[in-house]
């Protein structure tokens, strides 16, 4: 089996970021970001909080394969296909709203789901900072249903 190019990412370990800044773009990310439904305002919002590079790492739960999503414009064409995807479903802080920041990485821990089961999926992203914007994030689930909601 040929060997696929893996594509690189430099991360800084600046432990100088502001951790109230980094709570307020985790706050932002779940609640303007993956909860916004229009994809020209999800995208003006993301300018200021996301590196142009930013990059988004996918578990393969359902697929079978992890996704890699580079760039902030492609990052937000990802969200609104997952939102097409799942009409009716909506993002929100977990319970306890827990965000926990160290030096440039936080973590966020949210549900997703529709009305009436609104943690249908919950999960949490790590989220890499650098220069007070989101350069990484990976996305980690902690409950799944048996198969692709529906």
């Amino acid at each position: 089996m040929a060997s696929q190019q893996q594509p690189t990412i430099s991360i800084s370990a600046s432990p100088h970021e502001d951790p109230e800044r980094m709570r307020k773009v985790m706050n932002t990310h779940i609640e303007k970001v993956f909860g916004e439904s229009d994809v020209a305002t999800r995208g003006k919002t993301m300018e200021p909080l996301y590196h142009e590079d930013v990059t988004w790492f996918q578990p393969g739960e359902y697929s079978g394969a992890h996704a890699i999503i580079r760039g902030r414009d492609n990052v937000n064409a990802t969200i609104q296909k997952e939102q097409d995807q799942f009409p009716g479903f909506y993002i929100t802080h977990d319970d306890e709203g827990y965000i926990a920041v160290t030096q440039n990485l936080g973590i966020v821990h949210w549900k997703l789901g529709p009305r009436e089961q609104p943690d249908m999926i919950k999960a949490c992203h790590y989220v890499l900072f650098e220069d007070g914007k989101v350069k990484a994030f990976w996305t980690a689930h902690l409950k799944m249903p048996e198969g692709p909601p529906s």
